[in-house]
């Protein structure tokens, strides 16, 4: 078998269970033979061994049942660095890196302390550790599965020093570190589905990547409505919080900060979508 006609085969094989079959084949193809998807269109004449026809073959038989590509390939790219995701994490997505980006903003100090809650990959505290060199971070998590797939991308990026990784719920982990009022920023991209909400969720997301990481309460509400009042008690004055929203949230999380916070912006994805939260405590 060549690499067209394996592809094909895949394509085919794909056609009923993803909205971009051929795409997907070329990408499962280029990860099990260890190369791209231009020199693979390069070469679509080539001859496969078995071997590697049987691996590329059980890929597509994983994403015929709904496994993420990035489970199956065990990479996703966030902000242009590589990270390591398994189903002990949620896979880093595009509209997460709004939080990166507003976090930069909010940042002015030369030696900022930054805690990232409920870190999964790890993705958001090191993409700010490798902006924010001098940067302290802490980057909590209650799983400690997630915790070691993190410490894993910070080590891998070079950032594992400037990282302290605890285990534990919501700011709880640094109550016994005496840092109330020291926090310069917090981000977060909590979980925000509601129970309800979670059975008609995409396959790939419900039955793949961790609930845990996924549902809060009965109105997905209830991450934020405990991590605000927290927030306020490690951020310094004019500190920030930064959080990930669901869709049609906003007016509901907003609702959730009183006088003592100023709602600084509220971040639209490429959707069109209000996506990140950014509160300045007064």
């Amino acid at each position: 078998m060549n690499v067209l006609e394996a592809l094909s085969q895949a394509t085919d094989l794909l056609r009923d269970e993803t909205p971009d079959p051929k795409q997907e084949a070329e990408l499962l193809l280029s990860f099990v033979l260890g190369t791209n998807r231009s020199y693979l269109l390069a070469h679509v004449y080539d001859g496969l061994d078995d071997s590697l026809v049987a691996v590329f073959l059980d890929s597509i038989r994983e994403r015929r049942r709904g496994k993420p590509i990035q489970f199956i390939t065990g990479r996703q790219d966030f902000r242009g660095l590589e990270f390591e995701v398994t189903p002990d994490v949620l896979i880093p997505r595009s509209e997460t890196e709004l939080v990166v980006e507003e976090a930069l903003k909010c940042i002015h100090e030369r030696e900022p302390t930054v805690v990232d809650l409920g870190t999964g990959s790890g993705c958001i505290a090191i993409a700010l550790a490798v902006a924010l060199p001098q940067a302290r971070i802490f980057a909590i998590d209650l799983s400690e599965p997630a915790l070691e797939i993190a410490r894993k991308n910070a080590a891998w990026h070079g950032v594992f020093s400037h990282i302290q990784f605890l285990s534990g719920d919501l700011l709880g982990p640094i109550a016994c570190l005496h840092f109330e009022e020291k926090i310069d920023c917090i981000v977060s991209n909590p979980p925000y589905v509601s129970e309800r909400d979670f059975p008609s969720l995409q396959r790939e997301v419900r039955d793949w990547e961790p609930k845990l990481a996924l549902v809060a309460g009965n109105n997905g509400l209830a991450i934020y409505s405990r991590l605000i009042p927290e927030a306020r008690k490690f951020l310094k004055t004019q500190g920030s919080l930064v959080m990930e929203i669901g869709f049609n949230m906003k007016d509901e999380v907003c609702g959730l900060f009183g006088s003592e916070w100023r709602i600084h912006k509220v971040r639209e994805d490429l959707n069109g979508i209000p996506r990140v939260v950014v509160a300045q405590k007064y």
